[in-house]
């Protein structure tokens, strides 16, 4: 029953829509249009970059439906973050910034609470693995290396398909509906050395928060059977205060210890 939110993590740890005629040739579709036009159906990109903070409340409930991890992530500009996993019936980790100095606190293998600074690179990794909307967004960096591979059906609707990275050994797959321009989300596969493994994202339960259509579900499928759910109930933009994302404590004993 674990077995799913074990890859899901090891994966992991981001206005109107307009319509669109689903006989569009490939030929006239590029990523980097494809992309645009996705970033319009959800509220543009002026109204993203408006955006002072934003926050986000959800649990992740197994195959079963029983809730396995709680999440609360918050960011806000300049570069802050905080993070925290609740896992039911076993603990805490976190991660966050204050702005200039990003941590994170883990569970070793007795389940008991350890503390270390970490680059703004890994940071800036598990901030994305747990706020779908900001890989969504992010997505036009990487033009340089996108591909367009045509048209599937996905998740039930016809999307079309952009390959992302060009790693033969890791590959993820964006898909965009034909029909509304809207994510519908992604699908890795990692090469392991028991076989490829892979896992469909899909963004569902799509509501308005302000100016903005967000998707308040994620699905993380390897098959009708066996799917993991991560339903946010709370989306919240531009209340988060700088306190919220002060050091922790255990933080700043480490900086001390560093700078002596």
């Amino acid at each position: 029953m674990f077995n799913l939110l074990s890859v899901i993590l090891a994966f992991s740890f981001g206005c109107a829509s307009f319509a669109q005629s689903n006989t569009e040739s490939t030929s006239v579709q590029t990523p980097e249009l494809i992309f645009e036009r996705a970033i319009q159906s959800i509220g543009g990109r002026k109204s993203l970059n408006k955006i002072t903070s934003f926050q986000l409340h959800g649990v992740m409930r197994l195959p079963d439906g029983k809730p396995a991890v709680e999440i609360d992530l918050a960011t806000k500009k300049g570069g802050k973050v905080l993070g925290v996993l609740t896992y039911l019936g076993v603990g805490q980790s976190r991660f966050g910034s204050d702005g200039s100095t990003a941590w994170e606190q883990t569970l070793n293998g007795q389940n008991e609470a350890t503390w270390d600074i970490i680059s703004d690179q890994a940071l800036s990794t598990k901030v994305r693995q747990t706020n779908w909307l900001e890989w969504f967004t992010t997505l036009p960096t990487t033009l340089h290396t996108t591909t367009l591979l045509g048209e599937e059906v996905f998740d039930g609707e016809n999307c079309w398909k952009i390959r992302i990275n060009p790693d033969d050994s890791n590959t993820e797959i964006a898909f965009f509906s034909m029909a509304t321009h809207h994510p519908r989300g992604r699908r890795t596969t990692e090469r392991t050395n028991a076989g490829d493994i892979t896992l469909d994202v899909y963004f569902r339960s799509w509501e308005h928060v302000g100016k903005l259509l967000l998707f308040h579900e994620i699905v993380f499928s390897q098959g009708k059977d066996n799917e993991v759910i991560f339903k946010i109930d709370r989306i919240v933009l531009d209340t988060a205060k700088n306190s919220l994302f002060e050091l922790p404590e255990q933080i700043t004993a480490l900086k001390e210890e560093e700078e002596e």
